[in-house]
């Protein structure tokens, strides 16, 4: 959706600072064209007659630009407007002079609501939030009983003095909200210092002023220490304002030999609003102008001359599915017979003639709305697919680099090499390694219950965790302990963490490691293969874990697998174990020497589970050459 700037007699800093909104700038409202019915209006000073014009169409709002905060508008701000909603940036002293309170709960009443919606308690929340974000953060003079004292009189001389202040009174706060389903959301951002810097004034007794809309809505919330406060409000149904069937720029074709018939089509059709309508009067003309460019639905005469109804529909259903192009048959035939053929060569309804007004608009609109709600959902889907695979990338950055990977090497003569194959877009599998002495390194494999957004959120919570540690990491064991107490601080009921901590020592040439709940890894040294006993409670479970560590001789020609569950709880197809213990020895013993245990195991792995596994799957090895 498009918004408008509209600016006047503003200066250049001040229009250049808009101009960086990405708004377009317009000198004038326009000509009720759809982009300008959101438009915005810019003044260096609002009147009080501009504040009210503001937010009346085509208005959705306005920015008075001169102030001494640093921005014109905040995020909730630009994010309301954007979802078609209402805004006000006010220097404080316009703010506090004025009443916007009510002006803009009406205004969002008419706007997104059932105008005979009663706009009491919604002017209360606005007028509460507002004066919270006036008195407490811009103007910094607190409530009427304050611990300054001097009751009204005392509050009044405060008032004044902060409104006499310029740096104080040109300081802006911004009110906006934005409807989304049955969930009004409202929001002021001001550019004080925030409730939280040492000389607020907020009585303990009503916190930043906040308190008394706690039982008026359904959350409510602050951010960027106080500077921000946002309201949620459920809308009853019965108040919300009914949506439109919004068919302006939907494309129906009508195909009918009979121009009486085509003429009472296009005028039903218009009347129903429908943006685009094509009439043409035989089966070939119809498959043209599907070639052309394809409609949202088609209504389709049966009886004509040449290709028949059944015929056009035959050949367009080659091209167009039933899922992706509806058709109406409207046909004097209707006989049982003659409903099973509309629907055999691929009709989706059919009505019959003579035509009833009503059932053409009845069903003309729930065909055309269908499709307006598959497109929603597609692009949905193609959004969260792609939000979806950015959080992939940014996921596989957390794991090591291929340049971190070889000054390894370099430093201690390691090889390390992990694969993970997730089971969904995201996962729930970890690992990485750590530096410790100069001749030491640590490496951590964790593989979080489920998968998904949810195990994969744990993920990032594991590697901000992990930035955290001293730059000298403790034992295996107390590695282990530390993220044991932490994501049990975090981690949600019946979520934790397997995981498996090793210390190698390249100077001494051994390993030292803990597990908690992990399967066993393998250790390969002179052509056998040893699992690892790292039995433990798992992460994030209880706080009161204990994890025994243990050490082992790793020498040169040595090379360690962990891996997470997938790999020894995975089934074939047959319903069998995919890898137990005795197939995972033999895995292991059959890799060449200084070939990678993880890419080994891992095309037999797939050999017998083709495509995505079950689970995500985690493979980490380290060879000492």
């Amino acid at each position: 959706m498009t918004i408008v700037a509209v600016i006047d007699g503003i200066s250049p800093q001040a229009e250049e600072c808009v101009r960086l909104l990405g708004w377009p700038v317009a000198a004038e409202p326009g000509d009720g064209s759809r982009e300008t019915h959101r438009a915005v209006m810019v003044r260096e000073h609002f009147s009080a007659e501009a504040l009210r014009d503001c937010l009346s169409p085509p208005w959705v709002g306005g920015i008075e630009v001169a102030g001494t905060g640093h921005y014109p508008v905040g995020s909730c701000f630009r994010r309301h407007l954007a979802e078609g909603g209402l805004g006000l940036s006010l220097r404080s002293d316009t703010a506090y002079g004025g009443d916007i309170a009510l002006p803009f709960a009406e205004a969002l009443t008419a706007r997104l609501l059932d105008p005979e919606s009663d706009t009491f308690d919604l002017e209360f929340v606005i007028q509460e939030m507002v004066s919270n974000a006036l008195l407490h953060g811009n103007l910094r003079v607190g409530g009427i009983d304050t611990d300054d004292g001097g009751g009204l009189d005392g509050f009044g001389q405060r008032i004044e003095a902060a409104l006499a202040d310029p740096e104080r009174s040109g300081r802006r706060v911004q009110l906006s909200a934005s409807l989304v389903g049955d969930r009004l959301e409202i929001a002021v951002e001001d550019d004080g210092p925030g409730f939280d810097h040492p000389d607020s004034h907020a009585n303990p007794r009503r916190p930043h002023g906040l308190a008394l809309l706690e039982t008026m809505v359904s959350d409510l919330r602050t951010e960027e220490g106080g500077r921000r406060a946002i309201a949620t409000l459920i809308i009853p149904t019965r108040q919300l304002r009914p949506e439109p069937l919004g068919l302006d720029s939907v494309r129906v074709l009508v195909v009918d030999d009979n121009l009486m018939n085509r003429v009472l089509m296009e005028t039903l059709l218009r009347r129903m609003g429908v943006g685009r309508v094509e009439v043409v009067e035989s089966g070939e003309k119809g498959l043209a102008a599907i070639e052309r460019e394809k409609p949202d639905l088609i209504l389709l005469d049966v009886m004509m001359p040449g290709m028949d109804g059944f015929e056009m529909c035959r050949r367009l259903r080659r091209i167009h599915p039933l899922t992706e192009l509806p058709v109406i048959f409207v046909t004097a035939l209707d006989g049982p017979a003659d409903r099973t053929a509309c629907f055999s060569v691929g009709g989706s309804d059919m009505v019959t003639k003579p035509v009833d007004a009503n059932e053409i608009a009845a069903r003309v609109g729930v065909h055309l709305r269908l499709g307006q709600a598959m497109d929603r959902l597609k692009s949905y889907q193609d959004r969260v697919h792609e939000e979806l695979r950015a959080a992939r990338g940014a996921q596989a950055a957390l794991m090591p680099t291929l340049a971190e990977l070889s000054a390894v090497r370099s430093r201690l003569g390691l090889v390390v090499d992990g694969r993970i194959e997730s089971s969904s877009e995201l996962g729930g599998d970890f690992w990485t390694v750590l530096p410790a002495g100069p001749n030491q390194m640590f490496l951590l494999v964790a593989d979080f219950t489920g998968h998904g957004p949810v195990a994969a959120f744990n993920v990032f919570r594991l590697h901000l965790l992990l930035s955290r540690l001293p730059r000298q990491l403790p034992s295996p064991s107390a590695l282990l302990d530390h993220l044991n107490l932490e994501l049990k601080a975090v981690l949600r009921p019946g979520q934790f963490a397997a995981a498996f901590a090793a210390l190698i020592d390249v100077e001494t040439g051994v390993m030292t490691y803990a597990g908690a709940a992990t399967p066993p890894p393998v250790l390969v040294a002179g052509g056998e293969a040893y699992f690892l006993d790292a039995a433990g409670p798992p992460l994030g479970a209880f706080a009161d874990a204990e994890y025994e560590e243990c050490s082992i001789e790793m020498p040169h020609g040595a090379a360690l697998l962990a891996y997470s569950d997938a790999l020894v709880e995975s089934l074939g197809s047959d319903g069998v174990l995919v890898c137990d213990q005795p197939t995972l020895r033999d895995w292991v013993l059959g890799v060449q020497g200084g070939h990678s245990l993880a890419d080994e195991v891992l095309a037999r792995f797939r050999e017998r589970v083709p495509g995505e596994p079950p689970d995500d799957l985690t493979l980490v090895c380290i060879r000492r050459p």
